[in-house]
């Protein structure tokens, strides 16, 4: 095992797979995964979900990690919120956008949440680092969105809306189409500066 061990040291990632295991050993299939199933149980690595894996948990990049592990998805809502100053609270869960089914993920003590959006609403992201994230814009937008169904909650009054930019909030409004949140926006953004 020290052999893949040292191997798993030479990964540039901070967590990897089935697949990058077996690029680096010669072992069949089987066989790896009976290396790597004693190497989790001896603490060697740690099993982040099925066929992922981690040299040390602390050292995971958690925002690459989510949005690998259900793609599409993009960080937004509050943890979008949060990551740019605008939300003043802290967020208990890493949440991010996809145009799949609505998902939650745990692992080891860390919440991940997949809410569901429109296709075509599935737009207003950048990347960032080694994940994508939305612009403090959309990920405003798409906050008050999910909240007309009761599905987020919205509280203009917990963030720092002299953070966002207002002509682009009007901009992307627009692709929306939703008279609903219109008005809810307009409300939102008439005590801002």
């Amino acid at each position: 095992m020290s052999k893949l061990l040292k191997e798993i040291n030479n990964i540039p990632k901070t967590y990897f797979s089935l697949k990058d295991l077996s690029k680096i050993s010669n072992l069949e299939k089987d066989s790896l995964k009976v290396v790597i199933s004693r190497a989790v149980r001896a603490g060697e690595i740690v099993k982040l979900v099925s066929g992922l894996y981690a040299k040390n948990i602390n050292n995971v990049s958690w925002e690459n990690l989510a949005i690998n592990i259900y793609s599409p998805s993009y960080i937004s809502f509050e943890s979008a919120l949060n990551h740019y100053n605008i939300l003043s609270q802290q967020t208990v869960s890493l949440t991010l956008a996809t145009d799949k089914r609505r998902k939650d993920v745990n692992i080891h003590n860390h919440s991940i949440v997949y809410r569901h959006i429109k296709s075509n609403l599935f737009w207003g992201y950048i990347r960032k680092d080694d994940y994508l994230i939305a612009e403090p814009e959309k990920a405003f937008l798409d906050l008050a969105y999910l909240s007309l169904n009761g599905y987020g909650h919205f509280d203009p009054g917990e963030m720092n809306l002299d953070l966002l930019d207002k002509g682009k909030i009007k901009k992307y409004l627009k692709k929306f189409s939703n008279k609903k949140l219109n008005k809810l926006i307009l409300i939102s953004l008439k005590g801002a500066h």
